[in-house]
């Protein structure tokens, strides 16, 4: 079963949405229900999950980016892929591109080598929505793109560049597919956050013994 280069690049971007997806799920837990970012420290369970799945989110973003990149410069240059100025789907999902990378890029500085400063001026919330949607934003346009490409015969297909997809749902199902990083995503932090909230209910039972 061979995986043509698009599609391996599209199911990099469906990972890190669904990396993406997790770390909201959290984030908004610590920063809007419960207010208290100091939880991405004090609870082991968010620490190592936010953490492990904010770094795989950072790496698959550089490395799609890449790709993208090489594919951009490739069409700019040389016509290989196309560079598709007139096609919708194409404008779409490349020239906001530009502004995910500035969020993603300032989201990987201040958590790398800023993090205080996001705690003190509690902008982790707002740039860590802002992340989100701008992996939302890349996934949904990239699929959709890389779905209007794809070869499917007996499917109305306006530009036919790709192979059927070996890995990804074929054409038919590709709404679902849509929704599967965000679906895996929000179980994966539903369960994240059931552990950390019986550590803290753990701690407050802790405290009300020692105050007894």
């Amino acid at each position: 079963m061979a995986i043509a280069l698009a599609e391996y690049n599209t199911i990099v971007t469906l990972l890190g949405c669904l990396c993406a997806t997790v770390q909201i799920f959290t984030g908004y837990w610590i920063g809007f229900h419960k207010k208290k970012l100091a939880l991405l420290k004090l609870n082991d369970v968010i620490f190592r999950s936010h953490r492990a799945f904010g770094g795989f989110a950072t790496t698959l973003y550089y490395l799609g980016l890449w790709a993208g990149m090489m594919g951009f410069i490739g069409g700019i240059l040389f016509g290989t892929p196309p560079f598709e100025i007139e096609d919708p789907s194409f404008n779409i999902h490349v020239w906001p591109s530009f502004a995910v990378v500035v969020i993603i890029t300032l989201k990987t500085y201040l958590s790398y080598f800023k993090k205080s400063y996001l705690y003190r001026k509690q902008r982790a919330k707002w740039l860590g929505i802002a992340t989100f949607i701008a992996w939302a934003y890349t996934w949904l346009t990239a699929a959709i793109s890389y779905y209007l490409r794809t070869v499917i015969q007996g499917t109305w297909d306006p530009n036919k560049q790709h192979p059927p997809p070996a890995l990804l749902l074929p054409f038919w199902l590709f709404p679902f597919q849509l929704t599967i990083p965000f679906i895996i995503g929000a179980i994966i932090g539903i369960l994240i956050l059931k552990e950390a909230k019986k550590i803290e209910a753990e701690k407050e039972a802790k405290k009300l013994e020692s105050k007894d």
